[in-house]
């Protein structure tokens, strides 16, 4: 019976692959985790810790952190929804609910690992390009279901969607507002904006 030996090679090289494979997810893993336990800007060492694997291995799979920070936000845009559900037949008013309230869950949802970008984005020039890319798809979204925010001037297009804006909703939340009521809030500051565009 002969021993192939490149089949040997090949099996040991498949062996490692998928060890390699399995450890950058558990490090990805453990630093979406920390991400959304609060710490927003985790060391190696933690990540380490909370993977289960040495810090050794996360360098070996992730020689800088902005590479680790760039696989987690691979991950993490795949749950990004932008696709707001309206129709497109009802007023201005009911269109904005609908805006207003496709932002509020996805601010909700995603907030942590929104302020991680915020808060390491001066540091990765790839989460600055990242949020803003994010931003720009927002405004051409509410742009698709609102067309008459197009027809505003300059200064007030800028104003309706800075309003509808993260840090428009973190605001409001620093202001001990509740869900129902940030919402609200929102929605009569782009309500007042666009009658002034009447």
């Amino acid at each position: 019976m002969s021993i192939d030996i490149f089949e040997i090679i090949m099996t040991k090289q498949d062996g490692r692959n998928l060890r390699s494979i399995n450890s950058q997810k558990l490090i990805v893993d453990a630093c979406i985790k920390l991400f959304k336990a609060g710490n927003l800007e985790p060391t190696a060492q933690q990540v380490a810790d909370e993977s289960g694997v040495g810090i050794r291995t996360v360098f070996r799979q992730f020689d800088e952190m902005e590479n680790l920070f760039k696989s987690v936000d691979a991950v993490l845009s795949k749950d990004y929804d932008f696709n707001v559900k309206y129709d497109p037949s009802s007023s201005f008013e009911t269109r904005l609910q609908s805006v207003v309230n496709h932002m509020n869950a996805g601010y909700k949802k995603h907030k942590l690992i929104m302020f991680m970008t915020v808060s390491n984005m001066w540091k990765y020039e790839f989460l600055r390009e990242n949020f803003l890319m994010y931003q720009d798809r927002i405004k051409d979204k509410t742009e698709e279901v609102l067309p008459e925010v197009l027809g505003f001037d300059n200064e007030s297009r800028h104003l309706f969607h800075a309003s509808l804006s993260f840090a428009m909703w973190t605001r409001l939340r620093g202001q001990k507002l509740n869900n129902d009521q940030l919402k609200k809030a929102m929605l009569r500051q782009c309500l007042l904006i666009a009658n002034d565009n009447k």
